[in-house]
Order: C-alpha cells, then structure tokens, then sequence
C-alpha cells in the first residue's frame, strides 16, 4: 500500500531536472512516512554522473552509483545548515548500500545523546530510462 502511495504521488509530481545535467538515466521517486503519519515525496532524475541528489521535504537524499549502475549508496541528510542530528540508519551508519535498482525501503533514525529516535521510512524506486 505504501508502495503504491510512492508511485502515485510520484507520478503527480513533476520532474525536477535542477541541479542535474547531461541525459537522463533514471526517474527517482522517493516517499518519506514519518513516524507521525505525514509524509514527503520528490521526483527527479539522475543523469550519467555517478552522484545525484534530490530533495525530499526536509532532507536531501544523495545517491552514487556503482560504475555497473544496478546498486547504488544512501544518504539521507538535512536540507539546511545546522547541527541537526538526523539521519542514521538502522546499523547506526550514516550511509547505506541498495543492492539494485528496484523498489527499496529503509528505516531513518535520528541520532541522539540517548541513543537513537525513528524519524521513518524512505521510499526508493529507480525506473530505468536508458
């Protein structure tokens, strides 16, 4: 179901090709569902560059690809300058490796004094445009 919410609201955005440059290689459509039931989505693209991020509410998800293209590392990071703690994942690393480009999703926790604190889900999928 929440799957089908990412594809959804994906499809009803639209494609922010800004700070991306050369041919389009994959759609990206990312879904946040925060522990408090609200939720963030963003659609945009990845060209042949081996990095390439987008912007997901408040946080900037980066993505860098393998040189074969069907995996590729997370990271998930405020948008804005500040010491803010977010975000961690399960493992406590502040990078995570997706093994393909298929539908994908991933716990964020906030990084605490005391631990740590579940901020959501991460929704990935990747549609190939090559």
């Amino acid at each position: 179901m929440i799957l089908s919410a990412l594809l959804l609201a994906a499809t009803a955005s639209p494609v922010n090709a800004i700070g991306q440059s050369g041919e389009p290689r994959f759609l990206v459509k990312a879904f946040l569902l925060k522990t408090d039931k609200t939720f963030d989505h963003a659609t945009g693209w990845c060209g042949h560059d081996s990095v390439c991020s987008l912007t997901v509410g408040d946080y900037k998800v980066g993505l860098r690809f393998f040189l074969s293209g069907s995996s590729y590392r997370l990271r998930v990071a405020p948008s804005w300058d500040g010491a803010d703690p977010c975000c961690v994942f399960k493992d406590g690393s502040d990078e995570t490796s997706v093994p393909n480009g298929q539908p994908h999703d991933v716990e964020l926790y906030y990084r605490k004094a005391s631990g740590r604190q579940e901020l959501g889900t991460l929704y990935i999928a990747l549609e190939s445009l090559e």
